[in-house]
């Protein structure tokens, strides 16, 4: 009989401890920082465009994790610290984050002339192009589902 209330005890904290550990991997999740690097136009059309952007994506975390879909608002800046929407998408293409690692990702995304002219107007006036890119993650991780947000913002200088 005191055998059975024993593993009783156990059994609860044991479980508490599992859920704990579970949780603990979502709980001290670092999000991964995100530069852009590169931007190359590889198509035009009538309304728009397609432009290939690659990514720097540091995994800052102690476990890696699969990327599965990757909602994305890239803007640049405008006058007077006003931003313009040049790109927002959906990547749905699969990678692999390394546990503490740093990745080159690519993505095809369309976007606006609106948004360009924008662009074209800043680097004519400074030499430069500031950008804000804002998102979410999502994707598995060794605790199951993973949702991560992505906020970065840079500038690039040609």
């Amino acid at each position: 009989m005191r055998t059975r209330s024993n593993v009783s005890r156990l059994r609860v904290p044991a479980t508490f401890l599992l859920l704990l550990a579970l949780a603990g991997c979502s709980l001290f999740l670092r999000d991964p920082v995100v530069t852009i690097t590169d931007v190359q136009i590889v198509g035009l059309g009538l309304l728009g465009g397609t432009a290939e952007v690659r990514l720097q994506v540091e995994n800052p975390n102690p476990f890696g994790f699969e990327v599965r879909e990757f909602r994305y608002r890239l803007d640049v800046e405008d006058r007077e610290d006003r931003w313009a929407r040049l790109a927002e998408g959906v990547s749905v293409d699969t990678v692999r984050l390394a546990r503490r690692s740093t990745e080159e990702v690519s993505l095809r995304i369309p976007f606006s002339y609106g948004g360009v002219g924008t662009a074209l107007r800043n680097l004519l006036s400074t030499g430069q192009i500031h950008y804000r890119l804002e998102g979410d993650l999502k994707g598995r991780g060794p605790a199951g589902s993973l949702d991560v947000p992505v906020r970065a913002t840079g500038t690039i200088i040609p």
